[in-house]
């Protein structure tokens, strides 16, 4: 008999029982959910230009809004004028503007709040967000579309 054909399966067998230990760990470990992304990423707000965003969305559960601050690189003046969001997302239903800002001049920095009708529940929330504006120079009407992915706080 070849000792040597013998260790080498035994090493072989080692290793494999230990790589299926470790990939069974690993597995479970995501159907529980703990390397579940959205509890391993932050918080995350993105808006393209010409109207990026330029901090974190605050969602709050309590007043059912969502708040985004945006800068202003159109190169003229703008005035948001309505808004919305996806039916199914975090944010859906009926969907409002609370005080939209008018009259933003180019390079000025300004603040967006969507008022989810359907209402915002505390914990984890994601939902792809637009507005509409209208360029004052040429008095066309756009629409500016991102996504919100974090923490719905209820304080």
């Amino acid at each position: 008999m070849d000792n040597k054909g013998q260790a080498a399966m035994e090493f072989l067998m080692t290793y494999g029982w230990a790589i299926i230990v470790v990939l069974a760990a690993i597995g479970a470990l995501a159907y529980f959910g703990v390397l579940s992304p959205t509890t391993i990423l932050p918080q995350r707000t993105t808006f393209p230009s010409p109207l990026p965003n330029i901090d974190v969305a605050s969602v709050s559960a309590l007043s059912d809004s969502v708040e985004v601050a945006f800068t202003n690189n159109v190169g003229y003046t703008i005035d948001v004028i309505s808004a919305g969001a996806a039916a199914t997302d975090d944010c859906g239903g009926t969907v409002a503007l609370e005080n939209p800002p008018t009259n933003v001049v180019n390079g000025a920095k300004f603040k967006v709040n969507w008022s989810c009708g359907g209402g915002v529940t505390a914990g984890k929330f994601k939902s792809d967000l637009t507005f509409s504006y209208t360029n004052d120079y040429t008095n066309q009407t756009h629409q500016h579309s991102g996504s919100v992915a974090g923490n719905a706080v209820s304080s």
